[in-house]
């Protein structure tokens, strides 16, 4: 009898283990939306942090908008204008130095005088620096037009809590700055771009993988100077403002260099799932736009947008209900 007693936890702890498994299974990273508003809107944090953003396209779309996009994606690089014979120029060179042997070594006794130039001209003129670059960010996010509201809202926020941490870097530290060219050196080598065309003839996944070496790159660079980007994405908490049934508004609330920082997001059910209402309306407009056909050419539209039935391509999901 004892014994059997003693197998109680420990069956407990296996059904426990069990339905940890099935629900890890059930939503794998990647799945079409969330069962709430904030489990969407958590894993969509979770896979951009993490940068697997092959799966965040997955995650925050429904299927037949992801098709979408993901057969729209050559369309879209197609659409990028040609890059100017100088920049394509520069753009080569930068990556050739990033990438050949000893790429370290050289670009740091490149940028060693500078270093010291820094720390002996310019490093006590920093808060002017760093108002006038605060300055010129906050204006341009005030022109963006394709910023919504509370994005502009929360680039502002970060703005002005990342101008003053700027004038508490040792910006011409050398051992900062050997990592520093190391990261860039790694991500370069990783990304293995060699000219400008190669973004424009990638594929979705051959993007979305080049995304996530850039991004990891650029967490592992802020690192360096004590701005951890990670910190910033665990701190985040969810709260659910108001559910009508078919959309909901949601509170994102978390620190940016230990400084609270709050946007809110609204969502929409289809389906059985929550997806980011801002997010899908922009897809369905790009896809709606690439659909259509060329002025030049008599080839024919592609498929329809997987809008909600009855919605014409593009129109607004806010309103959205499930089905």
């Amino acid at each position: 009898m004892r014994r059997s007693l003693l197998l109680v936890p420990v069956l407990l702890a296996l059904l426990v283990s069990v339905a940890a498994c099935d629900k890890k299974k059930a939503e794998a990273p990647g799945t079409p939306g969330g069962g709430s508003p904030e489990d969407a809107t958590r894993a969509s944090l979770e896979l951009i942090r993490d940068g697997k953003f092959d799966m965040f396209w997955r995650h925050a779309l429904p299927p037949a908008d992801f098709a979408n996009l993901h057969a729209d994606w050559p369309r879209r690089n197609e659409a990028e204008a040609p890059m100017d014979p100088a920049d394509r120029a520069k753009f080569e060179a930068g990556v050739k130095r990033l990438t050949e042997p000893d790429a370290e070594k050289k670009l740091f006794a490149d940028v060693r005088p500078t270093l010291l130039r820094f720390d002996r001209d310019y490093k006590d003129q920093m808060p002017l620096i760093a108002g006038v670059g605060q300055s010129m960010a906050l204006t341009a996010i005030d022109q963006a037009k394709d910023l919504t509201v509370p994005q502009k809202r929360q680039l502002r926020e970060a703005v002005n809590i990342v101008a003053p941490w700027t004038q508490t870097v040792a910006w011409g530290d050398q051992g900062h700055a050997r990592e520093a060219i190391g990261i860039l050196v790694d991500t370069a080598r990783k990304a293995g771009l060699s000219t400008p065309d190669a973004l424009h003839t990638m594929n979705f996944e051959q993007s979305m993988a080049t995304w996530s070496t850039g991004w990891l790159g650029f967490k592992r660079l802020l690192a360096v100077y004590g701005l951890s980007v990670d910190k910033s994405f665990d701190s985040v908490s969810i709260d659910t403002l108001e559910n009508n049934g078919g959309s909901a508004h949601v509170k994102i609330t978390y620190t940016l260099l230990d400084k609270p920082i709050q946007t809110d997001a609204t969502l929409v059910l289809l389906d059985g799932r929550w997806y980011d209402s801002d997010l899908l309306q922009r897809v369905r407009d790009d896809h709606a736009r690439l659909a259509q056909p060329a002025p030049a050419t008599s080839a024919p539209a592609p498929a329809a947008t997987a809008a909600t039935p009855g919605k014409p391509p593009g129109a607004p999901v806010a309103a959205a209900r499930a089905r």
